[in-house]
């Protein structure tokens, strides 16, 4: 079993700070992870947002604030972290 696929894996994920490659980009970007559902998760990041901006052109200029949801059929990793008294907490 996957950990995305996992209901308590996709519920921690929201509000921490990751790092995600997909399948879209050659390299990763760091952000928040806003809100997760069973299929995805939407990701508030500058530089995604950036990178999307310059193969959109003006496509993404009307849009205030946006905010990307990723698949995560299109996820190739995720890099997260947890308190070190949690991680603790697991290690026993």
């Amino acid at each position: 079993m996957s950990l995305s696929n996992s209901p308590s894996f996709k519920s921690q994920l929201q509000g921490k700070r990751v790092i995600v490659k997909v399948s879209l980009f050659s390299r990763a970007f760091s952000g928040t992870v806003l809100a997760t559902d069973d299929i995805g998760f939407c990701l508030l990041s500058d530089e995604m947002i950036g990178a999307l901006r310059e193969l959109t052109g003006t496509l993404m200029a009307g849009i205030d604030a946006p905010s990307i949801y990723i698949p995560y059929s299109k996820l190739e990793w995720l890099v997260t972290s947890q308190s070190k008294a949690a991680a603790a907490s697991n290690a026993v």
